[in-house]
């Protein structure tokens, strides 16, 4: 059978690349987890719900802490939920078409669009799977996210969070991860409210089999393979699940059968890296692989510096045999030793107490720190806290402090702009426009693809994040300076001005201090800049003739009986 066909090709090709994952990054994932994410520490080993096993590696929280610190500043600062990050721009194509109307009217559209797409995101459960997608990036360096049409008439979006080991990522001749095998681990019971529809199949033998030997309900392993397909495949001017752009294949792995055959318009992977490998792997490198010595060791180190602790303040007692059993070692606590054997230094002491709790405590600051450093805690520190000026500081150097610890994590920003949030905003912006959440677009975003056909143009996803905000505000600080700088030689000198134009300058300036787009006027055209100066000027012309020709009135009747010649020559002194 051709679904069997393709059932085993999906399986095999899972299998190659499940294997070389575990040869090289499960053992990693699995001690990595154990340090900076214990919840998630089932990579390799199998584990039941409760303390025992989970945290036993754990005697300082410093490293999970210094990842949720992270975690959390991806979510506050780049998807923060009381406010827009992303919005949708018209193409550049249309921009260049000089058209003004045409122009506004996409400009409205996508405007109001953008607003939807907010609303419908906060509904959906984007945020509670985020949050989970930033933590996973933020330890593992990878991390995957999913994103389906609800089939609740609630909610139009269904984002699913993909724990790390259960899936294999292949990535296109961009670097971008277009392709997604994960395993799921299903009942008879949870396959037949999912697979049990028109169009899928459900395995025969899996019904006589749905029960252990105990008569628990039993797991079957199931594939959900997500891959590009390619234009042979798929027939011409065919809009169902099979010929769709992007296959979503649904395969028993127990049983080698394809129980549903689909496909999605956009590709819903979600997939980010954090930063990337030199050797070209498609798994992300991130900052608990660099923080893993030092978590490592002083986990190590702080189950010591506790026990010595506890040493100092319960000490460890030498007891002569005559005092046996009367030692007191309470607070006050009285013990009676005999004179003689006090002469003969026959007394209870302490031994075996020697350690520098204080120098052992220095060296866990210094891990501490290197751990926070390696997940840029201080960079969220700074974001969080407005930096006070101190009387040794300038507003130029703390703007400068800021930038240089903002610098190192915008390359881990940048590349969540084309593999998290691009793709996200894509998505959204296709199942609200097929299910009628847009409205009708203007024709100049609709172009022509054959006789009598028009497809919807793409926008343009256009970030406006927090953190975004946060590295443009830094922009100003350099306006700031160079205008204290010019200022005090322009009242004497104004043409040191002339190297600037003012307009971009303040235009740049407001839109770095986080004004929206659409508060400035258009360069021309009706309503626009250039209208209103020449409105402006035009009416200072007029008012300076009127001053002009009042002024010429009082000087003919100064001139009185002057002679001719001479009222005639001030008459075109004067401009009349």
């Amino acid at each position: 059978m051709c679904a069997d066909k393709l059932a085993v090709e999906q399986i095999t090709k899972h299998d190659a690349l499940m294997s070389k994952y575990k040869a090289v990054f499960a053992d990693d994932h699995q001690t990595i987890s154990q340090y900076f994410l214990p919840q998630d520490s089932v990579i390799t080993q199998d584990k039941t719900e409760g303390v025992s096993g989970w945290t036993d590696k754990i005697f300082d929280t410093t490293a999970i802490q210094a990842a949720q610190v992270l975690a959390n500043g991806q979510f506050n600062w780049w998807t923060p939920p009381n406010q827009p990050w992303a919005e949708y721009a018209a193409p550049q194509e249309l921009k260049t078409k000089g058209a003004e109307q045409d122009g506004d009217e996409a400009k409205n559209w996508l405007a109001e669009g953008s607003d939807r797409a907010m609303r419908e995101i906060g509904r959906s459960n984007f945020y509670s799977a985020k949050g989970m997608s930033d933590l996973g990036v933020s330890v593992f360096g990878t991390d995957l996210m999913l994103l389906d049409e609800s089939e609740s008439g609630n909610e139009l979006f269904n984002f699913t969070h993909v724990r790390i080991g259960t899936y294999s990522i292949e990535e296109d001749y961009r670097g971008v991860v277009d392709t997604v095998r994960r395993e799921m681990k299903m009942t008879y019971r949870q396959i037949q409210q999912v697979f049990g529809k028109p169009g899928d199949s459900i395995p025969e033998k899996m019904d006589g089999q749905a029960k252990g030997p105990n008569g628990q309900a039993k797991e079957f392993k199931i594939l959900h393979c997500i891959f590009p397909r390619e234009d042979s495949k798929r027939m011409p001017g065919r809009k169902d699940g099979a010929n769709k752009p992007i296959a979503s294949v649904y395969v028993s792995v127990d049983f080698k059968e394809c129980m549903r055959v689909s496909g999605y318009e956009e590709s819903p992977i979600l997939c980010r890296r954090f930063a990337r490998w030199g050797t070209g792997t498609v798994w992300g490198y991130g900052p608990a692989y660099l923080a893993l010595p030092d978590a490592r060791q002083f986990n190590y180190v702080q189950q010591y510096l506790d026990a010595l602790a506890e040493l100092h303040a319960y000490p460890r007692v030498l007891t002569p045999g005559n005092l046996d059993g009367d030692v007191d070692l309470r607070a006050g606590g009285n013990t009676v030793v005999n004179e003689d054997d006090l002469a003969r230094g026959a007394r209870p002491m302490e031994w075996a107490t020697v350690g520098d709790y204080k120098l052992g405590l220095e060296m866990q600051e210094q891990r501490r720190k290197a751990i926070r450093d390696a997940f840029f805690n201080d960079a969220f520190k700074l974001l969080n806290s407005q930096p006070l000026l101190d009387k040794e500081m300038t507003a130029y150097e703390i703007s400068q402090r800021q930038a240089e610890q903002l610098q190192g994590i915008t390359p881990a920003f940048a590349r969540s702009i084309p593999e998290f949030i691009n793709p996200l905003m894509q998505r959204v912006f296709g199942i609200m426009f097929r299910r009628g959440k847009l409205g009708n677009p203007p024709q100049s975003m609709l172009q022509a693809i054959g006789p009598n056909k028009q497809a919807l143009v793409a926008p343009e996803i256009v970030v406006t994040s927090r953190f975004n905000d946060a590295l443009r505000a830094l922009k100003n600080r350099g306006t700031e300076e160079t205008m204290k700088f010019i200022m005090p030689q322009a009242e004497q000198k104004p043409e040191v001005l002339d190297i600037f134009d003012m307009d971009k300058v303040n235009t740049e300036y407001a839109r770095n201090a986080g004004m929206p787009p659409d508060s400035f006027r258009k360069i021309k055209g009706q309503g626009s800049v250039q209208e209103i100066r020449q409105q402006r000027a035009k009416a200072m012309q007029e008012q300076r003739g009127a001053q002009m020709a009042e002024q010429l009135g009082k000087a003919g009747k100064s001139l009185g009986g002057a002679p001719q010649f001479m009222q005639d020559a001030a008459k075109q002194q004067m401009g009349g």
